[in-house]
């Protein structure tokens, strides 16, 4: 079972971040490793990723999916990299 209101608390935190422009100040190497670095921890405590990164992830470039860092996304916020992936693994 899923953390919910846990994953949107962390991706309200990083809104504000992203607002307060502190990741222009950490960079985008060092603000990706520190997203995927909190995204680890709130792992163990059943928190989502496509909901920690829901609207923020594109613009960190960070995949929700594989957690690496990205430069394209698909419509639902993955890399497009495993957006083929999973395309070649559906059997439609």
């Amino acid at each position: 079972m899923s953390n919910h209101s846990g994953s949107y608390l962390i991706n309200d935190v990083l809104q504000r971040l992203e607002k307060f422009e502190v990741f222009k100040f950490l960079g985008k190497e060092k603000t990706q490793q520190l997203v995927v670095d909190i995204i680890r921890r709130a792992d163990r405590d059943d928190c989502n990723p496509g909901e920690i990164l829901e609207d923020i992830g594109p613009r960190l470039g960070i995949c929700h999916y594989c957690l690496k860092p990205a430069e394209q996304f698909a419509d639902d916020g993955i890399c497009i990299d495993c957006e083929r992936k999973l395309d070649a693994d559906d059997p439609e």
